[in-house]
Protein backbone atom coordinates (compact mmCIF):
# COMPACT_ATOMS: atom_id res chain seq x y z
CA UNK A 1 0.00 0.00 0.00
CA UNK A 2 1.38 3.36 -1.00
CA UNK A 3 1.98 6.12 1.56
CA UNK A 4 -0.70 8.19 -0.15
CA UNK A 5 -3.31 5.44 0.31
CA UNK A 6 -2.22 4.87 3.90
CA UNK A 7 -2.61 8.58 4.62
CA UNK A 8 -6.06 8.56 2.99
CA UNK A 9 -7.20 5.58 5.05
CA UNK A 10 -5.83 7.11 8.24
CA UNK A 11 -7.69 10.36 7.61
CA UNK A 12 -10.86 8.44 6.78
CA UNK A 13 -10.57 6.45 10.01
CA UNK A 14 -10.16 9.67 12.02
CA UNK A 15 -13.19 11.18 10.31
CA UNK A 16 -15.29 8.06 10.97
CA UNK A 17 -14.24 8.03 14.63
CA UNK A 18 -15.20 11.68 15.08
CA UNK A 19 -18.55 11.06 13.38
CA UNK A 20 -19.33 8.16 15.73
CA UNK A 21 -18.31 10.15 18.79
CA UNK A 22 -20.44 13.11 17.77
CA UNK A 23 -23.54 11.11 16.83
CA UNK A 24 -23.57 8.33 19.41
CA UNK A 25 -25.97 9.23 22.25
CA UNK A 26 -24.42 9.29 25.70
CA UNK A 27 -26.32 7.60 28.52
CA UNK A 28 -25.86 8.28 32.23
CA UNK A 29 -26.71 5.21 34.24
CA UNK A 30 -29.04 6.15 37.12
CA UNK A 31 -27.91 5.38 40.66
CA UNK A 32 -28.44 1.78 41.69
CA UNK A 33 -31.86 1.35 43.31
CA UNK A 34 -30.62 -1.02 46.02
CA UNK A 35 -27.88 1.42 46.97
CA UNK A 36 -30.36 4.31 47.08
CA UNK A 37 -32.70 2.40 49.37
CA UNK A 38 -29.81 1.66 51.71
CA UNK A 39 -28.80 5.32 51.71
CA UNK A 40 -32.37 6.35 52.60
CA UNK A 41 -32.43 3.91 55.50
CA UNK A 42 -29.05 5.13 56.73
CA UNK A 43 -30.22 8.75 56.46
CA UNK A 44 -33.14 7.92 58.75
CA UNK A 45 -31.41 5.59 61.19
CA UNK A 46 -28.37 7.84 61.63
CA UNK A 47 -30.55 10.51 63.19
CA UNK A 48 -29.85 13.02 60.43
CA UNK A 49 -33.46 12.94 59.23
CA UNK A 50 -34.82 13.79 62.69
CA UNK A 51 -32.12 16.41 63.18
CA UNK A 52 -33.15 18.19 59.99
CA UNK A 53 -36.82 18.06 61.02
CA UNK A 54 -35.87 19.54 64.39
CA UNK A 55 -33.98 22.36 62.70
CA UNK A 56 -36.91 23.32 60.46
CA UNK A 57 -39.47 23.12 63.27
CA UNK A 58 -37.22 25.21 65.52
CA UNK A 59 -37.08 27.85 62.80
CA UNK A 60 -40.88 27.76 62.47
CA UNK A 61 -41.21 28.00 66.26
CA UNK A 62 -39.03 31.12 66.45
CA UNK A 63 -40.84 32.69 63.53
CA UNK A 64 -44.23 32.05 65.14
CA UNK A 65 -43.18 33.42 68.53
CA UNK A 66 -42.09 36.65 66.87
CA UNK A 67 -45.38 36.83 64.97
CA UNK A 68 -47.36 36.21 68.16
CA UNK A 69 -45.43 38.89 70.05
CA UNK A 70 -45.94 41.45 67.28
CA UNK A 71 -49.62 40.58 67.02
CA UNK A 72 -50.19 40.98 70.75
CA UNK A 73 -48.57 44.40 70.65
CA UNK A 74 -50.68 45.50 67.70
CA UNK A 75 -53.54 47.93 68.13
CA UNK A 76 -55.54 45.68 65.84
CA UNK A 77 -54.52 42.07 66.56
CA UNK A 78 -55.34 39.45 63.96
CA UNK A 79 -56.61 35.90 64.23
CA UNK A 80 -53.40 33.95 63.65
CA UNK A 81 -53.33 30.48 62.16
CA UNK A 82 -50.84 27.81 61.17
CA UNK A 83 -51.42 25.11 58.55
CA UNK A 84 -49.90 21.66 58.99
CA UNK A 85 -49.73 18.80 56.54
CA UNK A 86 -50.20 15.35 58.11
CA UNK A 87 -48.09 12.57 56.60
CA UNK A 88 -44.35 13.04 57.20
CA UNK A 89 -45.14 16.42 58.74
CA UNK A 90 -47.31 15.63 61.76
CA UNK A 91 -47.44 11.82 61.60
CA UNK A 92 -44.64 9.47 60.60
CA UNK A 93 -45.29 6.57 58.24
CA UNK A 94 -41.66 5.48 58.17
CA UNK A 95 -42.25 2.03 59.66
CA UNK A 96 -44.70 1.24 56.88
CA UNK A 97 -42.44 2.83 54.27
CA UNK A 98 -39.41 0.77 55.29
CA UNK A 99 -41.49 -2.41 55.62
CA UNK A 100 -42.53 -2.13 51.98
CA UNK A 101 -39.02 -1.07 50.92
CA UNK A 102 -40.03 2.42 49.77
CA UNK A 103 -42.60 1.14 47.29
CA UNK A 104 -46.38 1.21 47.46
CA UNK A 105 -49.55 1.72 45.51
CA UNK A 106 -52.69 3.67 46.36
CA UNK A 107 -54.46 0.66 47.87
CA UNK A 108 -51.59 -0.23 50.19
CA UNK A 109 -51.30 3.37 51.38
CA UNK A 110 -55.06 3.48 51.98
CA UNK A 111 -54.89 0.29 54.05
CA UNK A 112 -52.05 1.72 56.13
CA UNK A 113 -54.02 4.91 56.79
CA UNK A 114 -57.03 2.91 57.97
CA UNK A 115 -54.86 1.25 60.64
CA UNK A 116 -54.64 4.69 62.30
CA UNK A 117 -51.41 3.80 64.11
CA UNK A 118 -48.86 6.28 62.73
CA UNK A 119 -46.90 7.92 65.58
CA UNK A 120 -46.50 11.65 65.97
CA UNK A 121 -43.46 13.47 64.71
CA UNK A 122 -42.51 14.73 68.14
CA UNK A 123 -41.07 18.08 67.14
CA UNK A 124 -44.25 18.95 65.25
CA UNK A 125 -46.40 17.81 68.17
CA UNK A 126 -44.45 20.05 70.53
CA UNK A 127 -44.91 22.98 68.17
CA UNK A 128 -48.62 22.20 67.91
CA UNK A 129 -49.02 22.27 71.69
CA UNK A 130 -47.04 25.48 71.96
CA UNK A 131 -49.25 27.15 69.36
CA UNK A 132 -52.41 26.09 71.16
CA UNK A 133 -51.06 27.58 74.42
CA UNK A 134 -50.75 30.90 72.59
CA UNK A 135 -54.26 30.57 71.15
CA UNK A 136 -53.04 30.22 67.58
CA UNK A 137 -55.47 28.30 65.39
CA UNK A 138 -54.08 25.14 63.81
CA UNK A 139 -55.55 23.63 60.65
CA UNK A 140 -54.60 20.33 59.04
CA UNK A 141 -54.72 20.24 55.25
CA UNK A 142 -53.91 16.77 53.99
CA UNK A 143 -53.77 14.89 50.73
CA UNK A 144 -55.63 12.05 52.41
CA UNK A 145 -59.07 11.46 50.92
CA UNK A 146 -62.35 12.38 52.57
CA UNK A 147 -63.17 8.65 52.87
CA UNK A 148 -60.20 8.36 55.27
CA UNK A 149 -61.44 11.04 57.66
CA UNK A 150 -62.51 8.75 60.51
CA UNK A 151 -59.18 6.93 60.60
CA UNK A 152 -57.30 10.22 60.30
CA UNK A 153 -59.14 11.84 63.21
CA UNK A 154 -58.57 8.72 65.31
CA UNK A 155 -54.87 8.64 64.48
CA UNK A 156 -54.35 12.34 65.22
CA UNK A 157 -56.01 12.00 68.61
CA UNK A 158 -54.05 8.88 69.52
CA UNK A 159 -50.82 10.60 68.51
CA UNK A 160 -51.58 13.53 70.82
CA UNK A 161 -52.96 16.14 68.42
CA UNK A 162 -56.12 17.45 70.06
CA UNK A 163 -58.36 20.50 69.80
CA UNK A 164 -57.25 21.56 66.34
CA UNK A 165 -59.36 24.11 64.54
CA UNK A 166 -59.97 22.37 61.26
CA UNK A 167 -59.21 19.28 59.19
CA UNK A 168 -59.42 19.43 55.40
CA UNK A 169 -59.16 16.30 53.30
CA UNK A 170 -58.89 15.91 49.56
CA UNK A 171 -62.29 15.37 47.91
CA UNK A 172 -62.73 11.88 46.50
CA UNK A 173 -63.56 13.35 43.09
CA UNK A 174 -60.35 15.40 42.94
CA UNK A 175 -58.38 14.20 39.91
CA UNK A 176 -55.91 16.97 39.11
CA UNK A 177 -52.30 16.00 38.53
CA UNK A 178 -51.06 18.22 41.36
CA UNK A 179 -52.25 18.53 44.94
CA UNK A 180 -51.36 22.23 44.94
CA UNK A 181 -54.69 23.66 43.68
CA UNK A 182 -56.62 21.78 46.38
CA UNK A 183 -54.26 22.84 49.16
CA UNK A 184 -54.14 26.44 47.97
CA UNK A 185 -57.94 26.67 47.78
CA UNK A 186 -58.18 25.14 51.27
CA UNK A 187 -55.94 27.88 52.63
CA UNK A 188 -58.15 30.40 50.86
CA UNK A 189 -61.14 29.03 52.78
CA UNK A 190 -59.27 29.51 56.06
CA UNK A 191 -58.41 33.10 55.12
CA UNK A 192 -62.06 33.76 54.32
CA UNK A 193 -62.86 32.80 57.91
CA UNK A 194 -60.84 35.81 58.99
CA UNK A 195 -57.57 34.06 59.80
CA UNK A 196 -54.10 35.21 58.86
CA UNK A 197 -52.07 32.12 58.02
CA UNK A 198 -48.66 33.00 59.40
CA UNK A 199 -46.94 29.68 58.65
CA UNK A 200 -47.58 26.72 56.38
CA UNK A 201 -45.57 23.58 57.18
CA UNK A 202 -45.27 20.54 54.92
CA UNK A 203 -42.87 17.91 53.60
CA UNK A 204 -43.65 18.46 49.89
CA UNK A 205 -43.13 21.61 47.87
CA UNK A 206 -46.66 21.06 46.57
CA UNK A 207 -47.83 21.60 50.17
CA UNK A 208 -46.35 25.07 50.21
CA UNK A 209 -46.73 26.73 46.83
CA UNK A 210 -49.93 28.47 45.84
CA UNK A 211 -49.88 31.38 48.27
CA UNK A 212 -52.25 32.28 51.12
CA UNK A 213 -49.59 31.96 53.82
CA UNK A 214 -46.96 34.43 54.96
CA UNK A 215 -44.18 31.85 55.10
CA UNK A 216 -43.69 28.19 54.20
CA UNK A 217 -41.47 25.69 56.00
CA UNK A 218 -40.31 22.62 54.07
CA UNK A 219 -39.55 19.49 56.09
CA UNK A 220 -37.25 16.83 54.60
CA UNK A 221 -38.82 13.85 52.85
CA UNK A 222 -36.67 11.84 50.42
CA UNK A 223 -38.96 8.82 50.70
CA UNK A 224 -41.65 9.78 48.18
CA UNK A 225 -42.74 12.66 45.99
CA UNK A 226 -46.16 14.23 45.50
CA UNK A 227 -46.60 16.77 42.70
Amino acid sequence: MTPRKMNFLFNALIALTMFVLCHTPSFAEPPNLSVLKKELQTYHDSGLYNAEIREVIASAHDYMLNAITENQASAHPKKLAVVLDIDETSLSNYQNIIAREFTANKQIIHENILKANAPAIEDTLQLFNELKKHHVAVFFITGREASEKEATVKNLHQAGFNNWDGLMLRPSNYHKNSITPYKSSSRTQIAKQGYTIVANIGDQYSDLIGGHAKKGFKLPNPYYYLP
